[in-house]
């Protein structure tokens, strides 16, 4: 399926003074993760008033009806917003418009302004960049293309720290701006098609939150806790009864908070009581005893049967520790689910950018390698960030648009992440990504 050259975009009583990027990818079977970028310029200049400036930016499918429409306007302020033709999506009805917004050059990070919108599928599947959820369950919807693949051949929407959308406690020094990760519960994440989840638990009160800490020099331990791990299971549990999809928790980082200033890991009776709270989730997936790497099991075998199939994937950095009766009955040791994962550890774009691809072209040059997660995270790293510097969520929102314009034309048949971890997962450009990568690359 080709599409067609775009209808030229015209302007009303507009002149040059400064330029503002739209992103839009369209990815079909015979356009290899292209990606077009649109420079719009408003009129901005003493004695024009620009709110009567507008421009249309068209695109249709040759040979078919599909169709969309960028549409600029400057009523009330600038707005970019994409209306959908004759084409429906997972999670907009044909003639939806969906809001762009609206973000220009003179931001925290100048080289990545712009907004972003992609659409991605095939056939009549399609999903694009919307903050509605989606209407269906995109595994189950997607068996056709990723059934017979390997869960490793298989590219997933994740987010990191995924519990941090609540700060429920905190420490002195825990702020929002520099612990929070998410604005979107669990559930909500889900409908937005997340299905990897980084789980980190902590004891504080003596029952079980999720919780993002550091040691900081001269503060000690800092932090705060967001949703507890009941609610999560709860929210699993609402999903998986509707939605028959492959869920994976990856549990690490595990600190009791009420253990004096000095927090530590958990010991053996609270890794227990810990697990004990999850064998609350519904679907839990038992495999059988020769199941050594679970990332070797096809998407058939994990869902095929219309059942729902939740993985825990349990980091356990102390030795001495076991997941004991608990091991092969939704609950496995990292070793039987082997993934690379290693984050950038910088604020600075360019530097997670390269560093991140880097990676995924050293350790994932063939898609029989272990699986990888692609952590597309800015950390904040000095006193600076912490205190003047834009937080968390700031940087995330400048950075998850670049997954369109930087990590698909990085993608081969051979190349390509497995996990997609972001921050603020509040849209579902994630899943039209991994969508695009499923149905152009992986195999």
């Amino acid at each position: 399926m080709d599409i067609s050259e775009p209808d030229p975009i015209w302007y009303e009583r507009s002149r040059p003074h400064w330029q503002i990027q739209v992103l839009a990818a369209c990815l079909w079977d015979h356009i290899l993760g292209s990606v077009e970028e649109v420079y719009i310029e408003w009129g901005q200049y003493l004695g024009h008033a620009p709110t009567r400036d507008k421009g249309d930016l068209s695109y249709t499918f040759a040979g078919t009806e599909h169709n969309f429409q960028v549409e600029a306007r400057a009523v009330s302020g600038f707005h970019l917003r994409v209306r959908l033709g004759g084409i429906t999506t997972w999670n907009d009805h044909q003639g939806a418009t969906i809001d762009l917004g609206w973000v220009d050059r003179r931001t925290q990070y100048p080289r990545f302004n712009g907004v972003c919108f992609i659409l991605s599928g095939t056939g009549h599947n399609f999903v694009s960049t919307s903050t509605n959820p989606l209407t269906v369950s995109w595994m189950q919807a997607s068996l056709g293309t990723i059934g017979q693949r390997p869960l490793r051949h298989v590219c997933i929407p994740g987010s990191h720290d995924s519990g941090i959308s609540v700060i429920t406690g905190r420490t002195l020094f825990g702020d929002a701006r520099v612990c929070q990760t998410q604005v979107k519960s669990i559930a909500e994440q889900l409908a937005l098609g997340i299905r990897f989840f980084d789980i980190r638990p902590v004891i504080a009160g003596g029952e079980f939150y999720t919780g993002h800490y550091g040691n900081l020099p001269g503060l000690g331990w800092q932090g705060v806790n967001g949703q507890s791990i009941r609610q999560i299971v709860q929210q699993m549990n609402s999903f998986t009864a509707i939605n028959k999809e492959v869920v994976i928790l990856s549990i690490s980082h595990d600190f009791n908070t009420d253990a004096g200033r000095d927090y530590r890991g958990f010991n053996q009776e609270e890794w227990n009581g810990f697990v004990q709270e999850l064998t609350r989730l519904d679907s839990l997936f038992a495999s059988t005893r020769s199941t050594t790497d679970l990332t070797l099991l096809t998407m058939n075998q994990l869902i095929g049967n219309k059942q729902a199939a939740v993985i825990v994937v349990v980091s356990l950095d102390r030795s001495h520790l076991t997941l004991g009766d608990f091991a092969g009955r939704g609950f496995y040791y990292d070793s039987q689910f082997p993934f690379y994962d290693n984050y950038a550890n910088s604020n600075d774009p360019n530097v997670m950018i390269e560093d991140q691809l880097r990676k995924l072209n050293h350790k994932r040059d063939d898609p029989d390698r272990p699986v990888f997660s692609l952590d597309w995270t800015l950390t904040q790293r000095t006193l600076q960030d912490v205190t003047i510097g834009p937080s968390i969520l700031e940087m995330a929102s400048f950075m998850d648009p670049r997954l369109v314009t930087y990590v698909i034309p990085s993608c081969s048949s051979k190349t390509f992440p497995n996990i997609l971890s972001i921050d603020k997962v509040d849209n579902a450009t994630s899943i039209a990504v991994t969508t695009a990568i499923n149905t152009l690359f992986a195999s």
